[in-house]
């Protein structure tokens, strides 16, 4: 920490960097500049957390921002095992690195911590504004960046990640595992009371853990729209499906037993209130989707894994599966609420390790494949807006369902009936 540094901050804008050098200096930036240009008045400070193993982010940072700011540098415990296990976000120590920039926050007495992912190209100096005003100014507590997709890519988020988290914890959340959000001083408190960051699956799971701890408290939730996010590539492979799905919905599934006391107390959901401004324009597709393959790709699951699903699924979800076997492309659907039920029945055979979870976890992953070809059929036709209400549709299915869910949770000898 710089010995020029003052004792306190209004606002603290953590960058958790690795394998970022190159662009680390566009972020803090855009940052200072945030801070500067957009919350007049506040003190801020920019913290920087370097997961990258030896690479001189701070430098290039304080580089980029000459006499404009200084950088305090935030260390956390590296271990060879970070690298073993890579999550799909690319960042190897990621709970560490926020646990850390958490704990710098309170330490200064900020009313606001912004976190910015240090590998974002597409960073504005207005996110620090949009993600920070909604609890300088209007007592909010958690603020989740909004990113603005087409409508093939998020496709996990849309399909499960956000219709399971508003039916189990009642906020709509549409990308509840951002990375880039902010938090207020009373949930940076709960947050670093928490007891996830040293949970199994945590280098994985903290982004969406933050946010469904969140939810599951008394604290107020809102969105910023930041527009359309680029990432750069961090020089690792990009991790398969079957990896992504393995510890995206792991994380989420295991998150559940430990806020089974409120998610069965909750019914419907509210919407969150939205700040930020929308894009000019839809973004442009990331790469073509081809229903017809992925339909293969459900078949072929079907074929190999119909017996393994029995310890999953009960015997008529099995039926409805083996329906649309020879149903022809323009007329394959996997219905919402059949979708709902299938997820709910992987979660509990996950509480209760029916299979090694793992195992599971990817057998999950043809039956996934099967709505993405329906939910890519039944869209590729259809603008923005559109898309938004058929997930929407899709969500009050999850809703809908939810009481299945609560019943076989607590009678869970019911699960293949």
């Amino acid at each position: 920490m710089s010995d020029a540094a003052p004792a306190t901050a209004d606002i603290v804008v953590g960058l958790v960097a690795h394998q970022d050098a190159e662009n680390i200096g566009v972020v803090a930036k855009a940052a200072r500049q945030g801070l500067d240009g957009h919350c007049a008045g506040l003190a801020g400070r920019v913290v920087l957390v370097d997961t990258g193993f030896g690479e001189d982010s701070a430098a290039r940072a304080r580089e980029a921002l000459g006499d404009d700011g200084d950088v305090l540098e935030t260390s956390t415990a590296r271990t060879p095992a970070d690298l073993l296990d890579l999550p799909y976000h690319g960042i190897p120590g990621k709970a560490r690195a926020l646990s850390a920039i958490l704990a710098r926050a309170r330490e200064l007495g900020a009313r606001a911590c912004v976190v910015l992912d240090a590998g974002v190209v597409s960073v504005e100096p207005q996110w620090v504004e949009w993600l920070t005003r909604p609890i300088i100014a209007h007592d909010f507590d958690l603020v989740s960046a909004y990113y603005y997709r087409h409508p093939y890519e998020g496709a996990l988020t849309k399909g499960l990640v956000y219709p399971l988290v508003r039916a189990l914890y009642g906020a709509r959340l549409r990308q509840p595992a951002a990375a880039e959000f902010a938090c207020s001083a009373r949930l940076l408190d709960r947050l670093l009371d928490e007891d996830l960051w040293e949970r199994e699956g945590a280098h994985a799971g903290i982004d969406l853990w933050l946010a469904t701890a969140a939810a599951s408290g008394d604290f107020r939730l809102a969105e910023a729209a930041l527009g359309v996010r680029t990432g750069r590539a961090r020089g690792e492979a990009p991790l398969g499906l079957g990896t992504t799905v393995t510890q995206v919905v792991g994380a989420l599934f295991g998150d559940l037993g430990s806020r089974v006391e409120r998610w069965q107390r909750v019914r419907g959901s509210v919407p969150v209130q939205q700040f930020g401004e929308p894009p000019d324009a839809a973004p442009a597709p990331g790469g073509s989707v081809d229903p017809e393959r992925l339909i293969e790709q459900f078949r072929l699951g079907y074929r190999e894994l119909r017996d393994l699903w029995t310890w999953v699924l009960p015997p008529r979800t099995i039926v409805d599966l083996a329906r649309l076997i020879d149903v022809p492309v323009s007329g394959f659907r996997l219905e919402d609420e059949l979708w709902a039920r299938i997820v709910y029945d992987f979660a509990l055979g996950y509480r209760l390790r029916v299979l090694a979870r793992d195992h599971l976890l990817r057998s999950l992953v043809p039956l996934y494949l099967g709505w993405l070809a329906s939910f890519v059929l039944q869209v590729r036709d259809l603008g923005p807006a559109d898309v938004d209400l058929r997930v929407e549709r899709l969500c009050a299915a999850f809703e809908a369902q939810k009481p299945y869910l609560i019943s076989k949770w607590r009678w869970p000898e019911r699960l293949r009936t």
